[in-house]
């Protein structure tokens, strides 16, 4: 199957200003799109991906099909990763945002934000921290076990870090606090 191509942000913000039909798609969490999301992206988390979503959430048979799909998410893993299910899944035609919503960002691109969040990434690296300090605490002052999960936290980094892939992030992802999808009622530019 092809792969997808990329298309810059400014030119796909100049397609939402001339009003063409743009179904762009923000791949992360939703507390993620709160925080700031491209203007006029829909929310579909990577972990709810699936192509009967994707035609619900849009109301647009043809996105991704005859009409284009454009997949964002922060720096572009995730869209690249939300491109590969939907491509296996029979949607040719597929765009990537290059560089994703940070791009967007930094070139002053219209933004919405409803509310301000701790990114993914900020969150999973809070809990680690979190983490190794109780383990060390609780290592001096309970019993000397708790250094033995230690080498376990450093051999779930080296994994993520290998794979790619982070349980810790796919937990930290379905808290309360980042499924909220509420976004609309609030939406601020």
């Amino acid at each position: 199957m092809n792969e997808p191509k990329t298309v810059s942000p400014g030119t796909l913000n100049d397609m939402i200003e001339r009003g063409e039909m743009v179904h762009l798609i923000d791949v992360r969490t939703p507390a993620e799109y709160r925080s700031g999301h491209a203007l006029g992206a829909i929310s579909i988390p990577l972990d709810r991906l699936g192509p009967e979503i994707v035609s619900k959430r849009l109301g647009d048979a043809t996105a991704g099909q005859e009409a284009p799909l454009f997949l964002t998410c922060q720096s572009g893993f995730r869209a690249q990763q939300a491109a590969e299910r939907l491509r296996n899944a029979g949607y040719p035609n597929l765009y990537l945002v290059d560089g994703g919503t940070e791009a967007w960002l930094n070139s002053g691109l219209p933004m919405q934000r409803c509310a301000h969040a701790i990114s993914l990434e900020r969150q999973v690296q809070i809990t680690i921290g979190v983490l190794l300090v109780l383990k060390v605490f609780f290592g001096f002052t309970v019993h000397e076990l708790f250094f033995a999960a230690i080498p376990l936290i450093g051999a779930g980094l080296i994994v993520a870090g290998v794979t790619r892939w982070c349980g810790l992030a796919r937990l930290i992802a379905t808290m309360p606090w980042n499924r909220k999808l509420d976004c609309a009622k609030r939406v601020t530019v």
